[in-house]
């Protein structure tokens, strides 16, 4: 996955860049608008050569990283990047696609699946959410199903899975009364995108736990490669021991 900057509208860049050097053309996954680009360019590139591996070459912007955890490392540049503006190019069929182009899934057809989602609590104050309704709605980036089973990462300072729940629905539209979760968004601002972005799924709490033996150290030691950053279907075989080892130790 390319990420970069340019002073030029992304379509005529992409094109640019699609030459014999390159196998297939540049699909553009997702933007962020700023005049502060080189900065939010070495913001973005910091962050991932910081916490993980990915970068394929030292000098090229090229880096073996899932799309949709690219776009959560561009939205947590963008809180500090005061005129930035992200707009998420991608359809939801581009995720399914992705996801059926992973390797098999262990569980059957149609048979709920395992997932392994990040939250981070100077954003949202998902313990007090949880604490006074049991539940919350969760903006749906990725293709949840009702009966799917979830792990909620609590991101710095805990850095470990704190809580199981159970996908109660999913695939809904903003209703006004998912707003009883505004008074848990640490900036109010952010409650306008979660209206905008218009896709939502309902997490019910199921279960939860101290946290101490799903630490990052502990999931890194059983097939999580970093700190996860988008949701990771735990369905698929390639995280099976993760898996195994995260319901043993809930």
């Amino acid at each position: 996955m390319k990420i970069g900057k340019s002073s030029r509208p992304v379509n005529i860049r992409s094109k640019e860049l699609d030459n014999t050097a390159v196998p297939l053309p540049f699909e553009i996954f997702a933007t962020m608008k700023t005049k502060k680009y080189n900065e939010a360019e070495k913001l973005v590139h910091r962050y991932i050569e910081r916490f993980t591996n990915l970068r394929i070459r030292n000098n090229r912007e090229f880096f073996n990283v899932k799309p949709e955890e690219a776009l959560e490392i561009l939205k947590d540049v963008a809180l500090v990047i005061d005129d930035a503006e992200i707009d998420e190019v991608f359809k939801k069929e581009y995720i399914d696609e992705a996801e059926k182009s992973h390797k098999a899934p262990s569980c059957a057809e149609g048979e709920n699946r395992v997932w392994l989602i990040p939250s981070n609590q100077k954003l949202f104050d998902l313990k007090g959410c949880f604490k006074k309704y049991g539940e919350v709605y969760w903006s749906q980036y990725f293709n949840f199903r009702k009966g799917d089973i979830g792990y909620i990462y609590s991101s710095s300072p805990d850095s470990c899975i704190k809580y199981k729940i159970e996908v109660v629905d999913s695939e809904m539209p903003y209703d006004p009364k998912m707003d009883v979760k505004e008074e848990f968004f640490i900036d109010k601002s952010d409650l306008d995108e979660w209206k905008r972005h218009n896709r939502c799924a309902l997490f019910r709490m199921i279960g939860e736990t101290s946290g101490h033996r799903l630490g990052l150290a502990h999931l890194m030691s059983h097939g999580l490669k970093m700190a996860p950053r988008g949701a990771l279907n735990l369905s698929y075989k390639d995280y099976a021991d993760l898996k195994q080892f995260i319901e043993d130790n809930f």
